[in-house]
């Protein structure tokens, strides 16, 4: 008996196969692609939220800075102030120091002065009885004309013998009240350069507090740019993701439009 020959139906079969093959591998690189993109859009929102955070930090910092130096220039003002007010009140205070001096100076002298007059007065007053004396004593020889001259003579003495100790006594009254006025004087002045001194010593720590709030401005403000740059980059670098994702996606999608079109061709 005769063999019969094959037909060609197994050939159909094989390219049959052959596309489905060429679908689902279309179909698996599409879904790989789409999953790719999923996975890049995930960590592009992920950059994103760094870049929106590190933005945030940085523009706080800038706004620390910039509080900071202002701070800074607030203290400046106020040490410049309280260093003129230190320079004021301590030259006030050495004015009246030496204001002072001249008064007590001018108290010395007058003190001076009230020795003088009570030493001539008493100088007088001891003539004064010596010539009382001499009277009474020209009196008794019968003499009253000189007696009389001499009574005179001896009231007169008397009488500028008291003035000039009267005086000697309001002249050391008066050196005392100078001596007085001098020393409240004093007092005013060292009260001023003492001002002056505590003046000076706020505008020290005022002007300290200055340098260290200009250099924690600076630091704060550099730091706040550099987050900002580094948000910038976070931000690109997202962008970046993002579309190389939706590229993959849409590649992806495209593998599996043209496997879906392969299946439903066969």
């Amino acid at each position: 008996m005769a063999k019969t020959k094959k037909t060609g139906k197994a050939k159909p079969s094989k390219a049959v196969s052959k596309r489905e093959k060429l679908a689902a591998e279309k179909a698996y690189a599409g879904a790989a692609q789409m999953s790719r993109g999923e996975d890049t859009l995930v960590a592009a929102s992920e950059w994103n939220l760094v870049s929106k955070s590190t933005a945030a930090s940085g523009a706080a910092n800038v706004a620390t800075g910039m509080s900071a130096l202002a701070t800074s220039d607030h203290m400046a003002l106020l040490s410049d102030v309280a260093a003129s007010n230190a320079l004021r009140d301590v030259s006030q205070g050495a004015d009246m120091l030496a204001v002072s001096e001249s008064i007590n100076s001018m108290g010395v002298i007058v003190r001076a002065m009230s020795v003088g007059d009570l030493a001539r007065g008493m100088e007088l007053a001891g003539m004064a009885g010596q010539i009382s004396v001499v009277g009474e004593v020209v009196h008794a020889m019968e003499m009253p004309a000189l007696a009389q001259f001499l009574s005179d003579m001896g009231i007169r003495l008397k009488a500028f013998a008291v003035n000039d100790i009267g005086r000697a006594r309001g002249a050391v009254e008066l050196a005392r009240s100078i001596n007085a006025s001098g020393q409240r004087v004093a007092d005013f002045g060292v009260g001023e350069v003492q001002d002056g001194m505590n003046a000076l010593a706020a505008a020290q720590v005022a002007a300290a507090i200055s340098e260290d709030q200009a250099a924690h401005g600076q630091e704060k403000i550099a730091e706040g740019l550099a987050e900002l740059a580094a948000a910038e980059a976070a931000g690109d670098i997202g962008r970046a993701m993002a579309l190389d994702g939706l590229e993959d996606m849409a590649a992806g999608a495209g593998e599996l439009g043209e496997a879906e079109e392969m299946q439903l061709g066969s």
